[in-house]
């Protein structure tokens, strides 16, 4: 799953890093600062919320991820702190409980719809403070 999100972390921060305007980088050279110093102490700096908002939106989608969770966590109903054991998520219980035709007012039913509401909400709040980091972003000055 990491693996996965590398490219869209990269490609918002890129982002972030090109919202930056010309004039605090050449306001920054004109200072006398290296390219280096400028990138490190004027760009990076500026561009941080955004940065971190692409962290933010890459882990959300991580979470929100079925089918590779499913794969790569297997269907063991297991919880451990040690990464070498197999462990259950969310969605695994999920596509455990829905197996075969069910009713809709069927516990089974029900709680599987509790685990993806609990998953939805997860999510949601991880997109709505990302989305908070992009707004204070903008509201710097920046773009």
């Amino acid at each position: 799953i990491g693996v996965m999100t590398i490219p869209f972390v990269a490609s918002l921060a890129e982002d972030a890093l090109y919202a930056i305007p010309q004039d605090l980088r050449n306001g920054s050279l004109s200072l006398g600062a290296t390219k280096g110093e400028t990138a490190l102490r004027v760009a990076i700096p500026a561009a941080l919320p955004g940065i971190v908002a692409g962290f933010l939106l890459a882990f959300s989608r991580a979470v929100g991820e079925t089918m590779i969770v499913v794969m790569a966590a297997g269907l063991a109903a297991n919880l451990t702190a040690s990464p070498f054991e197999s462990v259950t998520t969310i969605t695994t219980q999920i596509v455990t409980l829905l197996v075969g035709d069910q009713e809709f007012d069927d516990p089974k039913t029900l709680a599987a719809f509790a685990l993806g509401l609990t998953l939805f909400a997860f999510t949601l709040l991880l997109n709505v403070v990302a989305l908070h980091m992009v707004r204070r972003y903008h509201e710097k000055g920046y773009d």
